[in-house]
């Protein structure tokens, strides 16, 4: 099968991902994931093994090489269009999920490494990369999302 030409062969163009933490422990995966509009990026609900399942995500996720954190784009709605960018951090130790305060058309999470996370912002357009410290910057630059997270099972919980 021959790869697709550039910029479809970034991962914000993928039609499914599947990661497994780098612990091996939880598994993340998008499948499937639609174009938003023609010829545009990809969403789809992302599911967390013991996790959450969180809609209109783009399946260019990593994770923090710690296996604490997980990151992934996520399509929201101003003025009742789905236009733009955020950048969610789950926080798996903690059961909480963060979303940036910084919108872009698309992110693209690149390396998550002792605690830096960086991202190319707009990449096929006028790419430019941001980084963030994590845990640190998430009281600064990102606000905490009320999401549904599944209930533990007895055994889970000790």
């Amino acid at each position: 099968m021959q790869e697709a030409a550039w910029p479809y062969n970034l991962p914000v163009w993928r039609r499914y991902h599947r990661a497994a933490s780098p612990d091996g422990k939880l598994v993340a995966c998008i499948d499937p994931a639609w174009e938003v509009a023609m010829g545009n990026p990809t969403s789809g609900t992302l599911c967390v093994s013991q996790g959450p399942h969180i809609p209109r995500c783009n399946p260019s996720f990593v994770w923090s090489d710690d296996s604490s954190f997980l990151t992934v784009p996520q399509y929201f709605s101003r003025f009742g269009l789905v236009t733009r960018q955020r950048l969610l951090v789950i926080a798996l130790g903690e059961r909480q999920v963060y979303a940036s305060r910084m919108s872009a058309w698309y992110f693209q999470p690149e390396t998550f490494v002792e605690g830096t996370l960086a991202v190319s912002v707009n990449p096929f357009r006028s790419k430019q990369m941001a980084q963030f410290k994590i845990p640190s910057d998430l009281g600064r630059s990102f606000t905490r999302l009320h999401v549904p997270w599944p209930e533990m099972a007895q055994h889970e919980r000790g």
